[in-house]
């Protein structure tokens, strides 16, 4: 097999499942699974680990904002019904329950029938790419992630140590440009305090302080004078070039290669534009070798760029909303949301607030699509959007549609259902909104969107609109 055939790929979003779903029937639900089996090959991202609890040790991780992200193992099972071939697992939550954790999770999908790719025993089998077998050629993944913690990164064996279990990295860098009067500011402050401290990366003339308390992670922030101030974003090229020499060899060895980069980081606050590195990662990996980009990260959706005729989808959002059913909540969470954690024994999962996006109305949060993309001889021809809500709807305070249990604080089902009406219009026209300044018309047809591309005279596919 060869790219120059046809592939209909389906693609979903962030997975924090942690509920069986396999026994529903409601056509709005059956709906989104048959979109998914509609397809040559289906990915998704698993925003979660599996495990028995006597697989694990103890939470990995202190910083206890975040959910710690772990469910029944045999949810993969529901997954494989669903119709996933292969899931990415890179994720600032992959290490949360350490390296048992981890490589359960990787067990347990294999034992379902899905690919993962993204983690694994060490830092050479956490980057390289996942490869699934189906009728139309052979599928490859290459999945990273940026913003984790130093040590749930992956690493080589080295003498005598072993390799490190962990997630395959895509770091960063960031630079601070700031105008010459803010940089006498910030330099005074930081000579004040005896806090001045050059930092080892960043251009020539950059300087930087290190704030007490974060002395062990390093080197200071960089800054540098420019005419305005911008925070400025890039991959660290070790790691740039390692995820790279992963897309090659899946561009030569396999006929489709999908990317899938988590990004829990941002310039900034997390607004509806992706970072500077993120855009200069997903064009490099296109660049690369790679048929598509899928950014997520965010829990948002984002626009779609058509790059050399390949999309990136930057933000794919959410697909499964149900962080607030984990079963063991372990005491950094209790502690970080400002529970009594000296009467620790009477707090239990149905606890408010634990996790992060439930706490307040996200409209972000509850709405995203199913995306599938028709190819031919090895080009995009078009993307479908379907649009699917997970029990609110997308508006400021995102009233409920679908609630488990009786709490004061009402618990959101997170399933994921074909959106329909006003909700599904406003899903779309999110999209729409945000792919248009990458150049993307998105049409609204019959409650989808569509982006249209045309093989011109000129021999190159170009969008239509």
């Amino acid at each position: 097999m060869t790219k120059k055939g046809e592939w209909r790929v389906a693609l979903a979003g962030e997975c924090m499942v942690c509920r069986p779903f396999a026994m529903h029937d409601e056509p709005e639900f059956t709906g989104v699974w048959e979109l998914l089996r509609d397809a040559d090959v289906t990915y998704g991202h698993l925003e979660m680990n599996f495990a028995d609890y006597d697989e694990l040790q103890w939470p990995a991780r202190g910083q206890g904002i975040g959910s710690f992200m772990m469910a029944d193992p045999t949810i993969a099972k529901d997954l494989k019904w669903a119709g996933f071939d292969i899931m990415s697992t890179a994720h600032n939550h992959s290490f949360d329950f350490g390296a048992e954790g981890l490589l359960a999770t990787k067990r347990h999908m294999k034992e379902a029938g899905i690919v993962t790719a993204g983690t694994g025993a060490d830092l050479e089998l956490a980057s390289e790419p996942g490869y699934v077998e189906k009728k139309r050629g052979r599928v490859a993944l290459v999945s990273t992630s940026s913003g984790n913690q130093h040590f749930m990164w992956a690493g080589l064996a080295k003498g005598a140590l072993k390799g490190r279990p962990g997630v395959n990295p895509q770091r960063l860098q960031v630079e601070f440009q700031v105008d010459q009067q803010t940089a006498d500011n910030l330099k005074a402050f930081a000579s004040s305090l005896n806090i001045t401290r050059a930092p080892k990366h960043g251009r020539e003339g950059s300087f930087g302080f290190l704030i007490p308390g974060a002395q062990q992670w390093g080197d200071p922030e960089s800054f540098f004078v420019g005419e305005k101030n911008e925070i400025i974003s890039s991959c660290n090229k070790r790691d740039l070039a390692r995820n790279l020499r992963s897309v090659d060899e899946a561009r030569s060895m396999a006929d489709l290669v999908i990317v899938a980069h988590h990004f829990s980081v941002a310039d900034g606050p997390r607004l509806d534009t992706p970072p500077s590195f993120v855009k200069e990662f997903a064009r490099a990996v296109i660049d690369g070798g790679a048929d598509i980009y899928v950014g997520h990260g965010w829990h948002k959706t984002m626009g779609i760029e058509i790059y050399k005729g390949k999309p990136i989808i930057y933000g794919i959002g959410n697909f499964f909303a149900q962080s607030e059913f984990i079963q063991r909540v372990p005491y950094d969470s209790y502690d970080a949301w400002g529970h009594d954690v000296d009467r620790l024994p009477t707090l239990t999962p149905a606890a408010h607030p634990l996790h992060p996006g439930l706490d307040s109305p996200v409209p972000t949060w509850w709405g995203s699509c199913v995306i599938k993309l028709d190819m031919k001889d090895g080009e995009l021809q078009r993307i479908y959007l379907h649009p699917v809500e997970m029990g609110r709807d997308s508006t400021a305070d995102a009233p409920i549609r679908r609630q488990t249990g009786e709490a004061d604080h009402p618990f959101t089902e997170g399933r994921p259902m074909l959106a329909e009406g006003d909700d599904a219009v406003r899903i779309l026209e999110r999209f729409k909104r945000l792919s248009e300044p990458f150049g993307t018309p998105v049409e609204i047809r019959d409650g989808v969107g569509v982006i249209d591309l045309v093989r011109k005279g000129t021999g190159k596919i170009e969008l239509v609109g």
